[in-house]
């Protein structure tokens, strides 16, 4: 995936910020991810687990996109 306004420096956000930003269950989320309809995290460690913040709002921007076209 290509980033091309690098205007900030990119951001991890943990579970529970993402979980925060989109409203969403933690489980939710997990759950989201390993069927696919969720941004995949980044994996940092055996325990820890991270996701680009710009992927997370670029996730919301095409959610809010698929719903006024239905």
């Amino acid at each position: 995936m290509s980033y091309p306004n690098l205007s900030e420096a990119p951001r991890f956000k943990s579970l529970p910020e993402v979980s925060q930003i989109t409203q969403l269950g933690k489980s939710t989320i997990l759950a989201w991810e390993a069927q696919g309809k969720f941004p995949k995290a980044i994996r940092l460690s055996k325990t820890r687990r991270v996701w680009l913040e710009q992927d997370i709002h670029h996730w919301m921007l095409s959610q809010h996109a698929e719903r006024l076209a239905a």
